[in-house]
C-alpha cells in the first residue's frame, strides 16, 4: 500500500493531535512534508506540492481562492480547524494588563471544495 503524501504549507508545525487526525481521515501510510516559507502565487504552490497527493494550507483569501480553482489544481484543498480555548491562566499583556491566556485546540479538518466572497457596497 502506497502513503499518501500530504504537502503541510504552513508557518506552524503540526501538532500531534493533528497528524493523528489526519491518519483517521487517510490512514496510517502518511508522509508528511512541511513547507514553511511565504509563497507568492497558486502556482508555487502546485510546483512545491507537486509530488503530493494533498494540499494542506494555510494561505490569504486571494492565493486559496486560486488554488481552488480546478483549471489550476487538481489535488484536495485541506485545512485545519482549531479553536480558541482558556487556558485557565493569567498573563501580562504587551499593554501592561493582565488578562486571560489562550491556546488553540485542533478541531478537525476541512476540505475546501469552493472558494465564495459576497459583499455588498458600503
Amino acid at each position: 500500500m502506497k502513503a499518501i503524501k500530504i504537502l503541510w504549507l504552513s508557518r506552524h508545525s503540526l501538532t500531534n493531535e493533528s497528524i493523528e487526525d489526519l491518519k483517521r481521515i487517510y490512514g496510517e501510510m502518511l508522509e508528511i512534508f512541511p513547507y514553511t516559507n511565504s509563497v507568492l502565487s497558486s502556482e508555487e504552490i502546485i510546483e512545491i506540492g507537486k509530488d503530493c497527493d494533498i494540499l494542506a494550507v494555510v494561505l490569504p483569501p486571494a492565493i486559496l481562492k486560486d488554488l481552488v480553482d480546478s483549471r489550476k489544481n487538481t489535488k484536495p484543498i485541506i485545512r485545519a480547524k482549531a479553536n480558541r480555548v482558556e487556558t485557565g491562566w493569567m498573563i501580562i499583556s504587551p499593554t501592561g494588563e493582565e488578562e486571560k491566556e489562550f491556546k488553540f485546540v485542533h478541531a478537525g479538518w476541512e476540505q475546501i471544495l469552493k472558494f465564495e466572497i459576497i459583499t455588498k457596497e458600503l
